[in-house]
């Protein structure tokens, strides 16, 4: 199973997020549950730092993804909503999909 959190401040801003785990849907290499969430999330944090040039504390190995974000200005927290939400919406479509896989909590902190 893919554990998935997403940290919000009390502004409902995602500040934080990580995935760990994986979903053994299929053969390693053949899993669309474990491609979809790790093309999403890996994206995300290269269009975090490359659009926006954020400067982004995060972690990647086997079975596992952190990310948290900086403090940014009201203008660069605007654009790095839109890109996590994407994230996010990509998400719940695949847990849509996959809920069995798929373990997802959004919460604030």
């Amino acid at each position: 199973m893919i554990k998935i959190d997403f940290l919000r401040n009390d502004q409902g801003h995602i500040v934080e997020f990580s995935i760990e785990g994986h979903a053994d849907a299929a053969p390693h290499g053949e899993d669309i549950v474990c491609a979809s969430i790790s093309i999403l999330s890996q994206t995300t944090i290269l269009a975090l730092h490359e659009l926006l040039s954020i400067d982004l504390e995060y972690a990647m190995e086997d079975g596992y993804l952190s990310c948290r974000l900086p403090d940014l200005s009201k203008e660069v927290r605007e654009k790095a909503n839109l890109i996590l939400n994407t994230m996010l919406i990509g998400i719940k479509g695949t847990k849509g999909m996959y809920s069995e896989f798929i373990d997802l909590n959004d919460k604030e902190v």
